[in-house]
């Protein structure tokens, strides 16, 4: 029987925190609160987004623009302008402002390539969303990558399979190109960001789906680029491409999509300051892991089963050999994207993959999961029927008091963390790679 107390949403960015008696411990479930007693012998501590005061101001965006040559790009033809899909947090929009505030003639000469990687053309909504009140002022100049089109597509090279990988023909073409994305901690891709923009954003369909299959790898963890096959081989295929004529605008918001930091200049050396920022605000290095670890996941990321895997990714890192990691999401949508869970009948869990040994794309999300559990306990707080979660190997559970008195106990294990937004926080254990 799940306890609620009803409260109106608050922000949950903080510092970790110590708890050092007995005491309720509230966790957001949709809209409501879950209330949970801790007795006095358990050591606690909560991590969250860090706040990292007062967001970016136009003058300040302006100051980086100019400091990294951005003037330039302004200058004789205009650019392609590259910009993330609707499934992105992207503040493409603000963006858009600002750049029309420095130089009105931008917006009403460049071409706009929305980079979709395998989602198909963005919906009303997320037209909106993206280009925000400049939408019909460059509406004829729009255009989305389809991955399943290569009669639009330049073949690049060959990758690490000997395979073709192939490359919107716009942005081949193009002599100058904008970027605008931004940087956030990956479940496996590391971050985003950066070359994500053209590889996968604006490549084939095969090509992502090699890249995707990486992912079956645990290797491919937040925060983590070099040592992460689906990263390494991202970087890649960005080396065959001309990045020179590549100038981009990375962005870092929090949570609240808030822009902090927008770093400017070469496609490179811009991500790898916004991945240093971007550390900062959203990971938690712990010098040893927890027993117990309560991941809650904030709207809209708790909607789905397909959706809350994020909160447990970031998650469990901090979890020690034979700990819990328990995440807390309704799940009110249900299950979200059908192929992962319909693939869940057909998985051989023993050699952790399709019964018939054939790689699919999405077969990441099953993979991670089960290997996962080869470690740890892998549950879920949910409104979803038992057999649901099950079949994608979380282990539902009804009580979290209970639970947090099944896994903690005085003489061995009392060490418990609580992740706020975990689909956004990131813990990660000192001296991990």
């Amino acid at each position: 029987m799940k306890t609620l107390l009803r409260r109106s949403p608050t922000s949950f960015e903080r510092l970790p925190s110590r708890v050092p008696t007995a005491m309720d411990v509230k966790l957001t479930y949709a809209e409501d609160t879950i209330s949970l007693t801790l007795p006095d012998w358990v050591d606690m501590q909560e991590y969250g987004v860090l706040s990292d005061g007062a967001p970016l101001s136009y003058d300040q965006f302006v100051e980086s623009f100019e400091r990294s040559g951005g003037e330039r790009v302004l200058e004789g033809e205009p650019p392609l302008i590259i910009v993330n899909d609707g499934h992105r947090p992207t503040p493409t929009a603000q963006i858009l402002d600002w750049l029309d505030q420095y130089d009105g003639r931008l917006l009403d000469n460049a071409l706009f390539l929305i980079a979709c990687g395998t989602h198909g053309e963005p919906s009303a909504d997320h037209y909106r969303k993206i280009f925000g009140r400049h939408l019909d002022r460059l509406r004829d100049r729009l255009a989305w990558h389809d991955c399943g089109d290569l009669s639009r597509m330049t073949k690049i090279g060959c990758d690490r399979f000997g395979e073709p990988f192939y490359l919107n023909s716009r942005a081949f073409k193009a002599r100058k190109i904008l970027i605008i994305t931004s940087v956030e901690p990956h479940y496996f891709a590391g971050f985003t960001g950066g070359r994500k923009s053209l590889f996968p954003g604006l490549t084939d369909r095969a090509t992502i789906e090699r890249n995707h299959n990486l992912a079956n790898s645990l290797d491919c963890q937040p925060l983590r680029l070099k040592g992460n096959p689906m990263a390494e081989h991202l970087d890649e295929l960005l080396e065959q491409f001309d990045s020179s004529k590549v100038f981009s605008i990375q962005v870092v918001a929090d949570a609240s999509r808030r822009i902090l930091h927008a770093f400017c200049g070469p496609l490179q050396m811009a991500f790898e300051k916004a991945v240093a920022a971007s550390f900062q605000l959203y990971a938690h290095t712990i010098p040893r892991p927890y027993d117990l670890v309560l991941a809650e996941v904030l709207p809209p990321l708790d909607r789905t089963l397909y959706q809350i895997q994020k909160g447990l990714e970031n998650s469990q890192a901090g979890c020690a050999d034979r700990g819990t990691v328990a995440v807390v999401a309704s799940c009110r949508d249900g299950i979200g994207k059908r192929s992962f869970f319909d693939l869940a009948g057909s998985w051989d869990r023993e050699t952790n993959q399709p019964r018939d040994g054939v790689p699919r794309f999405g077969s990441h999300k099953l993979s991670r999961v089960n290997a996962m559990t080869r470690r740890i306990n892998v549950r879920l707080y949910s409104e979803l029927p038992d057999d649901q979660p099950r079949r994608v190997f979380y282990e539902p559970v009804h009580d979290l008091e209970t639970l947090t008195h099944e896994c903690l106990n005085k003489n061995d294990r009392k060490r418990l963390a609580v992740v706020r937004d975990a689909g956004h926080t990131v813990l990660k254990l000192a001296g991990a790679p």
